[in-house]
């Protein structure tokens, strides 16, 4: 098996593949390490490990679609997985994450952070007995971080629907005595200074869009070593500022313009991203509209 130290340990596992291999294992979700993500996923493990109080700490992520918002969830969530106490047989679920729906109810709340419990859903139920059915199976499953994403889906509902879901999220992160994590665009900030109490316990971290900087930098080359690229990819200055403007400083669009480069790398058995490849990719939407 050739050395390829330009590549991360799972990449270069996989450089050695087949190409179908590769360019699968490429469009498939992977985790990649960088500076900024590394600082959030810190303070969120700050908040799994802090002791229950009766005003826990929270955290407030915004961010443009596409930033990553939700790939940091799923990576603290593989972080503090479900455990069973092999004494007790009890679970404990340190980390339960649910997504808002385009106009959130209380009761559809209660009914998704059941389902994220794997318990069953009564619909004959009263909004009392959903609330108490849920509160009993959080604190027995001892969940330490409530996670609820799309926040700004809040906003679709009219002032009073929101207050009403603002306290809910408090009145559950009082009653377990777990930590909030609010998800959203950068509306879901109005969303939530609709209740002040709850604002007041929420840090504020803002994911901006990237910058042809040291920062975008370091991101570019932890995607690179994630690309099971059999050569080494090098790009200059310029390529960098130049696929900052064509990501539009969109995490998502970035990927994916490195992931497509570097499955048509495979496919015409260059082996790595050029600065030329960078100067004249296309969106692939672009070519099909001209074409229609």
């Amino acid at each position: 098996m050739i050395e390829l130290p330009h590549l991360a340990p799972g990449a270069a596992a996989l450089a050695n593949g087949q190409n179908h291999a590769r360019i699968r294992a490429i469009r498939s979700d992977r985790w990649v390490g960088f500076d900024r993500a590394r600082r959030v996923l810190r303070h969120l493990d700050a908040l799994c490990d802090h002791p229950p109080t009766t005003r826990p700490p929270g955290l407030a992520i915004y961010g443009h679609s596409g930033m990553g918002k939700t790939m940091l969830v799923e990576k603290f969530k593989r972080d503090h997985p479900p455990t069973i106490n092999p004494s007790t047989g009890v679970e404990s679920m340190p980390v339960l994450a649910i997504t808002l729906t385009s106009r959130p109810t209380e009761r559809r709340i209660y009914g998704q952070l059941l389902m994220a419990m794997g318990a069953s859903i009564n619909e004959r139920l009263t909004l009392m007995e959903l609330e108490i059915r849920t509160v009993l199976l959080l604190k027995s499953n001892n969940v330490r971080v409530l996670v609820f994403d799309e926040v700004h889906n809040l906003l679709a509902g009219t002032p009073r629907e929101q207050r009403v879901i603002l306290q809910l999220l408090r009145y559950l992160s009082n009653e377990i005595k777990a930590s909030l994590v609010c998800l959203g665009v950068s509306e879901a900030r109005d969303a939530i200074a609709g209740d002040t109490q709850l604002a007041r316990r929420l840090d504020q971290f803002v994911l901006p869009r990237w910058k042809a900087d040291e920062e975008f930098q370091e991101l570019v080359t932890a995607i690179l070593r994630s690309l099971p690229l059999r050569l080494p990819s090098s790009l200059s200055s310029q390529s960098l500022r130049h696929l900052s403007r064509l990501g539009d400083g969109i995490t998502a669009r970035v990927f994916g313009i490195l992931n497509e480069l570097a499955i048509e790398a495979i496919q015409n058995g260059i082996e790595r991203i050029t600065d030329d490849s960078i100067e004249s990719w296309r969106p692939a939407l672009e070519k099909e509209a001209a074409f229609a």
